[in-house]
């Protein structure tokens, strides 16, 4: 059954607002102090753990403005998103339709973006957020002709970091049009972000998202597709795609959650501190289940991936919330060890997956692929334990504590995950 949409308490969403409709009155009419953005890059660690944050894609398609981005990071506020770590506001497809003037300078449309994009990263570094927009590798973009930065890397990296911009992601909708070496193309986005004249330090996300064979036979090639960005991504990004779209707007299916989750698990060991396997955009409220979506989000958090919500936050479900809100599954993406969770064992339609923490202690995701309920079972001593008497077993969705003498195990309803925090006593 469907969830009903949320009702934020009126005086905390009056506040947000408020104080967001303040910061746009002030930065409107205040020169910006040279202080600021000094004090932006300076807190700004480039994903020493993956990065969290909003991203307009499931949630707008590539229909949003200027007043539609205000109102979205309001709402990060109200629901008390952005105190959890969800802080990157993303401009994706659609902040751009391809227009340049006569020295090969992007320009945009002022009736989407009536104070500029400078104003707009401003007064979002001043409400404690940081900014990424979107490119491609290629000439063209996902969103049309012309979104893309082909030859025009350095100029337009030079322009971004002008603006305020903290982040890019660089897909490759033109790049694959227009047979671009990944890798290559990838490399020298980097180095432009490296050499940019506002010596502003940027995020790169990189997202080509093709499969092998995409196009036909040998188009693209194994080498040239995201199943291959683990191999050249943490020299050069801070993430990387490591499968096709896990949806749509408004049709995230279950099914690609799952087939997403088992590609970006193939290489583990390129991930860690800085540079992140990334499958994809979390989508709550876009056709999934409740259940399928803390799936979604326990797995994501098992895989060490950027955490994004993709979704309308004026309009966000309930139960949608309460999981992106839930600290203690964020915790396990954002442990500071930075190691990836791995599958441990499979048995039907059920899996065991385990992830080392910085404590000592190991994350344990019981997951059921499966529409039907399943009996799951583990062993301290199989995900890693040192030998103890007992162990202290902390379900992370009910947030309770239990004592168990080595066996983890529980029946778990379908399509449903049973994420779990195990130590020695």
């Amino acid at each position: 059954m469907a969830h009903p949409p949320m009702r934020v308490a009126g005086s905390r969403s009056r506040l947000a607002a408020s104080l967001l409709a303040a910061l746009v009155l002030s930065l409107a009419t205040a020169q910006h102090s040279a202080a600021r953005p000094a004090r932006v890059a300076a807190r700004s660690v480039l994903a020493a753990t993956p990065y969290m944050g909003w991203d307009t894609y499931f949630a707008l398609g590539g229909n949003y403005s200027e007043s539609t981005i205000l109102r979205e990071a309001s709402q990060l506020v109200a629901l008390g998103l952005e105190r959890r770590g969800y802080r990157y506001v993303w401009l994706d497809v659609g902040w751009w339709h391809g227009s340049r003037n006569a020295a090969g300078q992007i320009t945009v449309s002022s009736r989407q973006w009536p104070h500029g994009l400078a104003w707009l990263t401003r007064t979002l570094h001043a409400a404690g957020f940081l900014v990424g927009l979107y490119t491609d590798a290629g000439p063209n973009g996902c969103g049309g002709a012309g979104q893309g930065s082909y030859g025009h890397y350095q100029q337009d990296v030079n322009t971004f970091a002008a603006w305020g911009f903290d982040a890019v992601k660089v897909d490759f909708c033109g790049g694959a049009e227009y047979h671009l070496n990944p890798a290559s193309a990838y490399s020298q986005f980097h180095g432009a972000i490296v050499a940019n004249a506002s010596r502003r330090p940027m995020l790169l996300s990189i997202c080509d998202f093709l499969q092998p064979e995409q196009f036909g036979e040998g188009r693209p090639i194994v080498d040239e597709s995201a199943f291959s960005s683990y191999s050249f991504g943490p020299t050069v990004g801070n993430s990387w795609r490591t499968d096709t779209d896990v949806g749509l707007p408004g049709n995230v299916p279950f099914a690609d959650v799952l087939r997403n989750m088992d590609a970006d698990a193939a290489a583990p060991q390129a991930a860690g501190p800085g540079h992140w396997n990334d499958p994809d955009y979390l989508g709550p409220d876009q056709g999934m289940s409740a259940a399928q979506f803390r799936s979604q989000f326990s797995m994501w958090a098992m895989l060490a991936a950027p955490l994004m919500i993709s979704d309308d936050l004026t309009k966000v479900s309930s139960a949608s919330l309460q999981a992106v809100q839930n600290t203690e599954v964020i915790a396990i993406d954002q442990d500071p060890a930075g190691i990836q969770g791995t599958l441990l064992s499979t048995s039907g339609n059920g899996q065991v997956w385990v992830k080392p923490l910085s404590d000592g202690s190991r994350a344990v995701a019981l997951l059921n692929r499966g529409s039907s309920a399943t009996f799951i079972t583990t062993s301290a001593r199989a995900v890693g334990l040192p030998s103890a008497s007992s162990y202290t077993l902390r379900n992370l969705w009910t947030h309770t504590t239990s004592s168990i003498g080595g066996t983890i195990s529980a029946y778990v309803a379908g399509d449903s995950t049973v994420l779990l925090r195990v130590a020695p006593r």
